[in-house]
């Protein structure tokens, strides 16, 4: 279930990539800038959202921290459905899941989450890509994509 019911509401400003799509490969990339009244580092901003990671993930989820490579999530979507995802990869100021089988929007796609500098300050950053799926395509261009995305941006905003 989502944390929040107001994703049509969602105001963050963003810069959205349009998704590029081939009949094996569908992508995107968001740019979410925060309005963080910290100074903490990139480094230190994904350690503290990773730690708390159910706070601020606009799913809810069965993993209370972000689980170190191989670890898994279940996110909840709504319906009760259940997205499995493993971690692949992890950086200081990143993190890669890779969906599972069961997924909503098919095995194999990998969804990157990075806090970055931007020119206007820190920026959160969702990359996606993968098999193309019919509810993968429906989920980027509805917009929905963007906007849950947009979810965790505010949280992360509304905490630092």
């Amino acid at each position: 279930m989502f944390k929040s019911t107001v994703v049509a509401l969602v105001t963050v400003l963003g810069t959205a990539v349009p998704a590029a799509a081939s009949p094996t490969d569908l992508s995107y990339a968001y740019r979410y800038p925060l309005a963080l009244e910290t100074d903490l580092s990139v480094e230190a901003l994904t350690a503290a959202v990773t730690a708390d990671f159910r706070r601020y993930f606009p799913y809810d989820s069965n993993c209370p921290s972000l689980p170190p490579v191989a670890g898994r999530c279940d996110l909840y979507s709504l319906a009760g459905r259940t997205n499995p995802v493993v971690v692949i990869d992890r950086t200081a100021n990143s993190w890669t899941f890779l969906s599972l089988p069961g997924h909503a929007e098919g095995e194999g796609r990998n969804i990157v989450f990075s806090f970055e500098r931007g020119n206007t300050g820190v920026e959160l950053r969702a990359r996606a890509g993968g098999p193309f799926t019919v509810t993968a395509a429906a989920t980027i261009y509805s917009g929905a994509a963007y906007a849950i995305w947009s979810l965790f941006a505010n949280n992360v905003s509304d905490a630092y």
